[in-house]
């Protein structure tokens, strides 16, 4: 079977098609017919050599996708094959056929498409455990999201409509701020591209604000100090871009707001706890690890985020499409930050 693998961390020109043995299935395996993956960032960390994450070389790219399951070892019970599935493993899923352990693979309704459900799972996944179990964004609450025009940012867009709250999007260009409207943003924000100097930073915390209005009285519990009282605020950050971006977003927070750090798209974020002390706000670093978070198999969100996909309010907005071998182009894009929504794989067996 053809796979892309990664020999040596580095260039992407470093990535190889080329032909590896299919895996043996073991008694809690699962072997899937690959049909589609998604691309997410923590993949190009991984090939690029900058994932904290260190993996056996030669690996096997990628960590999301969705096919046909082919085969299943002994011990398996909750798929069979045949069945349509999307799945997850740091084992690596860009290639022909994936393996997978059972808990890693979640049986799909038969009407969502194989794209989708290929860039389904990890992005929704992280934004519901940071939005609903971390921050516990409530109706009526204001959620400000930034790289809103990445697939991570749509996710937690719709993630966040779906939880009540008025969602303002903040992005680089105003092709992904559209992306961010058709997700369903309240408001928009245009930031600059590349690092933010400081009068840049202080006039995105302006524009930041100038969507943050005042409360018009006093809520219970809010902040009783006369110079913070009734300020203008964010009640939850969802950052996934970090480096400067990260500081004016942190002083457009509201009283005992959550700043959300989900990833360094844009760098190791710079942060003064100032803001936060002031606002008695608290930061919160977004690292699922429990099983029944980040396993599709096992996911207590997955009945909630099926759910507001067959309502229609959590939809991956796929933008780009390339086929397996060409996933360093893919992963490019990615990289030269040329991408908006997803981008998704397809190999040769894709059908919808």
């Amino acid at each position: 079977m053809k796979a892309i693998v990664c020999h040596q961390p580095g260039p992407l020109d470093n990535l190889v098609y080329e032909d590896v043995p299919t895996p043996h299935v073991g008694p809690h395996n699962v072997l899937v017919e690959m049909h589609a993956m998604g691309l997410n960032f923590t993949d190009l960390l991984a090939v690029t050599g900058r994932s904290q994450l260190g993996r056996a070389l030669p690996m096997i790219a990628g960590v999301e996708g969705a096919g046909v399951v082919k085969s299943v070892g002994d011990s398996v019970i909750t798929v069979k094959p045949g069945d349509r599935v999307m799945a997850v493993s740091v084992r690596g899923v860009f290639s022909e056929e994936a393996l997978f352990d059972e808990s890693e693979v979640c049986v799909i309704p038969d009407e969502m498409p194989m794209d989708v459900a290929a860039t389904f799972f990890t992005a929704s996944f992280t934004a519901d455990y940071a939005l609903h179990d971390r921050a516990k964004l409530k109706a009526g609450e204001l959620l400000l999201v930034l790289g809103a025009g990445s697939g991570a940012g749509i996710s937690a867009i719709q993630i966040g409509k779906s939880l009540g709250a008025t969602v303002i999007a903040a992005a680089s260009s105003e092709d992904k701020l559209d992306l961010a409207r058709e997700a369903g943003a309240d408001g928009c924000v245009l930031y600059p591209a590349g690092d933010l100097d400081r009068d840049a930073s202080r006039a995105l915390v302006k524009e930041l604000l100038a969507l943050a209005p005042r409360p018009a009285e006093t809520l219970p519990g809010e902040c009783q100090i006369p110079q913070v009282k009734g300020t203008a605020g964010y009640h939850a950050i969802y950052d996934v871009i970090g480096g400067s971006y990260s500081e004016p977003a942190i002083r457009a927070i509201g009283w005992e707001g959550r700043y959300l750090s989900v990833g360094f798209s844009g760098g190791v974020p710079k942060v003064s706890l100032g803001p936060l002390l002031f606002k008695n706000a608290d930061i919160l670093a977004i690292q699922p690890a429990d099983d029944n978070v980040r396993l599709p198999g096992k996911s207590r969100a997955m009945p909630r985020l099926i759910e507001w996909w067959r309502n229609g309010s959590l939809r991956p907005l796929i933008t780009a499409r390339f086929h397996l071998s060409e996933a360093a182009d893919a992963l490019r894009m990615m990289e030269e930050r040329r991408a908006r929504g997803r981008i998704v794989l397809k190999t040769d067996q894709y059908r919808s």
